[in-house]
């Protein structure tokens, strides 16, 4: 019986570590599985390991190999800006991302419920800089749901959920700065600290140039 095709298998799915899952299961190699999705192999290894998946790896009884790539040095998250550079400037460590058995995410720690500007930091990187005018224990409960309709807690979702599933850490820094005037005139002044550091930082989980507009609604 022939297998269904790549694009079958991953209808639907919008989470990467999903979609890897679901491809072996399928029967499909780790390689093809990389170059599928176009992540690295080490990606898929990781996320089959992590969920116990031990079958369907193989192809038609193909002994699977690990192939030797020769790759040039790629610029990732871990050459960012240092979290110290916001701890130093007053943001607070709040919690930290823990994956759950079945690929679901949470937060461990104390999340304040006030509005603030927050920090999702990667191994002491920082990757993404957001604003929460509903509180931030709202906004961090939007990402564990990461749902589909709302796109921005969608595809923060599936950064952490596949950043966790690859074994790095992912802490919660937070900070409320206190609204101030200009000429009489409130100036709120967490929106200016988040895109400021959005444009001096740009953060790799940030789509830059987006219509805020449209994701104002689920902040």
């Amino acid at each position: 019986m022939d297998r269904l095709t790549f694009d079958e298998v991953v209808e639907g799915l919008k989470i990467t570590s999903d979609k890897i899952r679901a491809l072996a299961r399928a029967g499909y190699a780790r390689t093809e599985i990389a170059e599928f999705l176009k992540i690295r192999y080490q990606h898929v290894r990781n996320v089959l390991v992590g969920a116990g998946i031990t079958t369907g790896l193989q192809r038609r009884g193909a002994a699977e190999r690990q192939p030797i790539l020769v790759e040039p040095p790629v610029k990732n998250e871990c050459e960012g800006t240092s979290c110290e550079v916001l701890v130093n400037a007053g943001f607070r460590y709040a919690g930290h991302w823990t994956l759950l058995p079945g690929g679901a995410i949470a937060v461990e720690g104390k999340i304040p419920s006030h509005p603030g500007v927050y920090a999702l930091v990667r191994d002491n990187v920082v990757v993404y800089v957001g604003l929460t005018l509903n509180g931030l224990a709202t906004r961090m409960g939007q990402y564990r749901r990461g749902h589909k309709g709302q796109r921005t807690s969608a595809r923060v979702n599936g950064f952490i959920s596949d950043a966790l599933a690859e074994g790095h850490d992912i802490k919660i820094l937070v900070a409320a700065p206190e609204p101030d005037q200009w000429n009489g005139l409130p100036v709120n002044v967490s929106a200016g600290l988040e895109a400021g550091l959005i444009e001096r930082i740009n953060p790799p989980w940030n789509i830059q140039g987006r219509d805020r507009a449209v994701d104002a609604h689920i902040r």
